[in-house]
């Protein structure tokens, strides 16, 4: 019985991770005015946003909660995505100032190896 049961488990935790998505890029700084945002301004949290390329926004659009980390992986914060990146190649990724300084980068203007997962 006990032997079913942690098997179950494990089975559960080991979906639960694989079905994370990471995306790494570089995170760059940016400031536009909130009523200018792709998913306009109830789509902000507490915390601020990240602006993802058109590809990106397509697969997971206004309102996805995203966790954005250092390249290290040591700090994170979580935000959703409200706005469209017209100048990100790939996976890069904006975020306003906010964001960056809760990763450590205090006015820092891009942060190359940053991540950010769903």
């Amino acid at each position: 019985m006990f032997s079913c049961l942690f098997t179950l488990v494990s089975l559960s935790l080991t979906s639960l991770v694989a079905a994370q998505i990471v995306k790494t890029g570089t995170l760059t700084s940016y400031g536009p005015q909130l009523t200018s945002i792709t998913c306009g301004t109830t789509c902000v949290n507490n915390y601020g946003w990240i602006a993802v390329s058109q590809a990106n926004i397509d697969d997971y659009p206004c309102g996805t909660i995203v966790r954005v980390w250092d390249p290290a992986n040591t700090v994170s914060v979580v935000v959703p995505i409200c706005d469209t990146c017209t100048t990100c190649a790939n996976d890069d990724f904006e975020a306003n100032p906010d964001v960056v300084a809760r990763i450590g980068y205090v006015g820092a203007s891009s942060v190359p190896g940053a991540h950010w997962d769903i």
